[in-house]
């Protein structure tokens, strides 16, 4: 899933900023792991072949996040609406979201066309120092990774995300 704004001020003022900033050099950026941070990220992945017949679900229970202030800003102003909830004596804020996708329709850049285990929420914007000839850069402010998922050419599969921040 992409979401894609404007030019947003944090991305120009990446390197200006003290600390670790949203890339790690002209190609990647920084990212952490959601295990014993702020957030939770589950993603499930549903597959169902031509004849809408389930083929097969896949889960993963934390990811990793762009550890800087974007992914805040991104939560609160790009995920929907948030719900407050309570696991294990801590509250959350939570967002969920659902994106189906045809195998003819997906982008495949991070997979082959008949396997894939990488999974990210892209954030895109424009940005001065990083990005293709028009400035615009696609980033990963989620990701995780589950068991291969193995597609057919005329299968969907639907990405139900849920995100959590701790409160």
């Amino acid at each position: 899933m992409t979401l894609a704004i404007g030019s947003i001020q944090y991305a120009s003022a990446d390197h200006s900023l003290g600390g670790q900033g949203i890339f790690k050099d002209k190609d990647d950026v920084n990212l952490a792991s959601s295990i014993d941070s702020k957030w939770l990220i589950h993603l499930q992945v549903v597959v169902r072949d031509a004849q809408d017949r389930l083929v097969s679900v896949s889960e993963s229970t934390h990811g990793d996040y762009i550890p800087h202030e974007i992914t805040d800003h991104i939560f609160d102003e790009y995920l929907g609406e948030k719900e407050i909830i309570n696991i294990d004596k801590r509250t959350y804020e939570r967002a969920q979201f659902v994106e189906i996708n045809n195998v003819h329709e997906f982008d495949f850049t991070t997979g082959f066309l008949d396997i894939l285990s990488m999974w990210k929420l892209e954030f895109c914007f424009k940005t001065n120092e990083h990005g293709n000839e028009q400035g615009i850069s696609c980033v990963p402010v989620f990701q995780t990774i589950t068991p291969d998922v193995v597609l057919e050419k005329n299968d969907t599969f639907t990405l139900h995300w849920t995100i959590l921040r701790e409160f």
